[in-house]
C-alpha cells in the first residue's frame, strides 16, 4: 500500500479484524466460557451466514471487534436452547431501542440492568420458552465476568479482558491480545519464551512483571 506524504491515513486500516477461527479461539478461551457459552468453528461460520455478524464486515467472513463480543451473547443464547427466530427478533428489538447496528455489543445489554435490558429480556422470555434460562445465564454467569469497557459516546464495547492479564483493544496491535496497558502482544511473549529465552530475561527485556509474563503464557498455551 502506497501512502502519500501529508495525506491523512484512514485510522480504520489499523483496527482489528478477526478471522473466524481466531474469534472462536478467543471466545472459548475466555474466563467463564465453559459455564456460559461455547462455540465451534463450524457453528460460528453458520451464525455469520445467518447475519449475526456485521452486514458491512470486510474480507469475506472476517469479524470486527464488536462482532466477536456479539457472538458471545449469541453463543450464550444458543447454549441455553433459545431458537433463532427469538434471537433474530430480540436483536431487531434491541437494535431499535439502542440505535446500534450490533446491539449485542452494547453497554445496554452487558450492564444487565436498565429499562432497555428489562424490555429486551421480557421480549426474549415471551418469544421463546428457553428465554428465562438464557436471561438467567447471562445475568448469573456471563455479565458479572464480562471484562468489557465501553465507549462513553457510543456505548459500544471498546476493550475486552477475556482473562486476567490479557486485553484486546481493536485499535491496539490490530486487536491482538496484549499485556494490559502495553502494546505487547501475548504471542510475542510466548514466542520468545518457547524460542529458548528465560522468562526472567523476557520479562526484563519487555519491562513487565513475571506475573504479567505468566498470564500471557497461560493465555497463549490454550491455542
Amino acid at each position: 500500500m502506497t501512502m502519500t506524504v501529508g495525506k491523512p491515513v484512514d485510522a480504520s486500516l489499523f483496527v482489528g479484524i478477526y478471522g473466524v477461527s481466531e474469534a472462536a479461539r478467543y471466545i472459548n478461551a475466555a474466563d467463564c466460557a465453559e459455564d456460559a457459552y461455547g462455540v465451534s468453528l463450524a457453528g460460528l461460520t453458520r451464525w455469520i451466514s445467518r447475519g449475526m455478524a456485521s452486514p458491512d464486515r470486510v474480507r469475506g467472513a472476517a469479524l470486527t471487534f464488536e462482532d466477536v463480543i456479539s457472538m458471545r451473547v449469541v453463543a450464550a443464547l444458543r447454549g441455553a436452547g433459545v431458537g433463532w427466530k427469538a434471537i433474530d427478533k430480540s436483536k431487531t428489538q434491541l437494535r431499535e431501542a439502542t440505535g446500534a447496528e450490533r446491539p449485542f455489543a452494547s453497554e445496554y445489554l452487558w450492564s444487565g440492568q436498565g429499562q432497555v435490558f428489562e424490555d429486551w429480556a421480557s421480549s426474549l422470555i415471551d418469544a421463546d420458552k428457553k428465554g428465562k434460562a438464557a436471561v438467567d445465564a447471562l445475568r448469573q454467569r456471563l455479565i458479572p465476568a464480562n471484562g468489557l469497557t465501553f465507549d462513553d459516546d457510543s456505548g459500544m464495547a471498546s476493550s475486552w479482558t477475556p482473562a486476567k492479564g490479557v486485553m484486546l483493544r481493536p485499535n491496539i496491535q490490530f486487536g491482538a491480545p496484549c499485556i494490559p496497558g502495553r502494546r505487547i502482544p501475548t504471542s510475542a511473549i510466548y514466542d520468545r519464551v518457547h524460542g529458548g529465552d528465560s522468562p526472567q530475561f523476557v520479562a526484563k527485556g519487555y519491562d513487565i512483571s513475571i506475573e504479567s509474563l505468566e498470564a500471557a503464557l497461560d493465555w497463549e498455551s490454550q491455542f
